[in-house]
């Protein structure tokens, strides 16, 4: 990464895309008020034409944050074939937004958006989640079109089929254990809040990379603008509908919150092998063995700022049974007054 790039979190503070300290209606009604000045989906619909600055020499994805960068076995592949792997990580990174998007974060704007919750029915808190709606809807086009052109360009005709959302996988476990449809309801809702206070720090790591692809910092770039404005609001309404809940619901919420958030710390090394073998990388086996046996190399997301804020605005500090990282300095999250 170049030391000459700015600070994020200061770029995104002067921008005013960061999050705020302290939220409430006043936050949220801003927040809805600057969408149709901050949303990609109005300013970036034409977003295909970016595609003609495009490099075949510049790698899809970053060096750095690849697990297995420094592993013999890798390094002592072809160029080629390293590239492959970046390019492959590359597109499985986009088909992975692109299945968190559907599977976890819409299913829980759904609920909210169809009343299941006590105090969903208020109208700032419908406004605010129905523009994170038309976002996500966009969000997946965006990363569909990086997908589509990176393989075209690349001259991929085949992927290897990949594994269900590891995420998702945690998530149908936790459901098929709750007999309860209200504490159904409270798992996608908890899976759904997670998934937007932590999607912003593995988008943080390729909008700030000035070694890949511009397009696909860019592309990463409007995403992560607008989910840190989604950070705000997801908290907002989760603190707003959880002051609502019963007893019985907010217990259930508690128990949710730790799962949800080891599902979204997990690296699945099954998809990593896929990429591996699909660029026919000898050893394959023995890299992701290698990771499997490191505690960091099964962690995928490295930054909880969010998702700890959110524990701290429901009053849950201490109630919560989950290690929270120390936030790193190029998180996106400012946690400062």
């Amino acid at each position: 990464m170049r030391d000459e790039q700015p600070h994020l979190a200061t770029t995104w503070a002067a921008r005013g895309w960061i999050e705020e300290e302290g939220i409430g209606s006043a936050t949220l009604g801003r927040l809805v008020r600057a969408w149709p000045r901050r949303a990609a989906v109005v300013n970036k619909a034409d977003i295909l034409d970016e595609w003609a600055d495009y490099d075949t020499v510049v790698p899809d994805y970053p060096l750095e944050i690849v697990p297995f960068a420094e592993h013999p076995l890798f390094l002592a592949a072809e160029p080629h074939q390293r590239r492959r792997v970046l390019t492959g990580m590359w597109i499985g990174y986009n088909e992975r937004v692109i299945a968190t998007e559907q599977l976890i974060a819409e299913p829980a704007f759904d609920l909210v958006m169809h009343g299941v919750f006590p105090g969903s029915d208020d109208p700032l808190i419908r406004k605010s989640v129905q523009q994170s709606i038309v976002d996500e809807s966009f969000h997946t086009y965006m990363h569909m079109l990086a997908i589509d052109r990176t393989r075209e360009l690349r001259k991929i005709s085949e992927r290897p089929p990949q594994p269900e959302l590891v995420t998702y996988r945690r998530l149908r476990g936790v459901l098929a254990e709750m007999p309860e449809k209200w504490e159904r309801d409270i798992a996608v809702l908890v899976w759904g809040a997670v998934a937007e206070t932590c999607i912003n720090a593995l988008l943080a790591l390729l909008a700030r990379d000035g070694t890949i692809q511009p397009m696909h910092s860019l592309i990463t770039t409007l995403h992560l603008r607008d989910e840190t404005a989604h950070g705000s609001i997801v908290i907002e309404v989760v603190r707003e509908l959880y002051a609502r809940m019963n007893a019985e619901q907010q217990r259930a919420l508690v128990r949710c919150l730790p799962l949800a958030l080891e599902a979204f710390a997990e690296q699945d090394l099954s998809a990593l092998l896929l990429e591996l073998n699909a660029a026919g990388i000898r050893g394959a086996e023995e890299i992701v063995g290698d990771l499997r046996s490191t505690a960091g190399g099964k962690r995928l997301v490295r930054d909880f700022s969010g998702a700890r804020k959110m524990v701290e605005q429901l009053g849950l500090d201490g109630a919560v049974d989950f290690d929270f990282p120390e936030r790193p300095d190029w998180s996106p999250v400012r946690t400062d007054s």
